[in-house]
């Protein structure tokens, strides 16, 4: 009798669904002069203070980027294209359920130089994952590291089924992504390795009009394996 009090009153426990905690999102619109959009700009958010995680997209036709499933924090925005000025927006708050709006006007002109950072010693790594859309892996895009002392080989790899690459000891410092794929605005970017660091790449379809910069007309070297020595 007892036994059976215990089920009856273990089946009229409620059970509690799980629901998820609400993420961060973070909008914007890149222009230049005359408030036209900004085709191919590279847009990296990533914690203020914190190398890692990082963010980073190209912006389409419409200028706009977008990224979801941030947790709350400050951010700082980056952002760059061919032929303007850099912008760097930093103390962007992001709380869920709400919408961080960031709006940048690029100027024409070219970055300052800049400072050589401190020697950074150490190994680290990169973890990318690279999206069309929240939903959409992509596989099978070119990924290209270089180190920008110019003191390491460069590192390329192709992702995944599940649009990931990973790389493994790679001396720390900073490190020049490139990620292309077929009908799709290149993406270029440099990122800081101090350590083990989490990359998400979000890529935007290229306009049937988009003007390629001088660099994407330029093929890669391959590296080509030697000759296999005869008998």
């Amino acid at each position: 009798m007892q036994r059976l009090v215990t089920l009856v009153l273990l089946a009229a426990t409620p059970v509690v669904a799980q629901v998820p905690a609400p993420a961060g999102q973070m909008r914007g619109v890149i222009t230049t002069a005359r408030r036209t959009p900004a085709v191919g700009a590279v847009v990296l958010v990533r914690p203020e203070g914190a190398p890692s995680p990082v963010r980073v997209g190209t912006t389409g036709s419409s200028g706009r980027f977008a990224f979801d499933g941030l947790v709350d924090g400050t951010y700082r925005a980056e952002v760059r294209r061919e032929g303007y000025a850099p912008v760097v927006k930093s103390g962007i708050e992001v709380k869920a359920p709400f919408r961080a709006v960031v709006e940048v006007t690029l100027a024409r002109g070219n970055a300052a130089p800049a400072e050589a950072p401190p020697k950074a010693e150490g190994t680290g790594a990169v973890r990318l994952t690279v999206r069309t859309s929240p939903e959409s892996p992509l596989a099978e895009a070119r990924v290209r590291l270089v180190q920008a002392e110019g003191r390491e080989d460069p590192r390329a790899s192709l992702t995944d089924a599940k649009g990931e690459a990973a790389f493994e000891n790679l001396p720390a410092g900073t490190w020049r992504l490139e990620i292309l794929g077929a009908g799709l605005l290149p993406l270029r970017a440099a990122i800081d390795v101090p350590g083990e660091i989490a990359v998400e790449a979000t890529m935007s379809p290229q306009p049937a009009d988009y003007q390629p910069a001088p660099q994407d007309l330029i093929v890669p070297e391959e590296a080509t394996p030697p000759p296999a020595a005869r008998p």
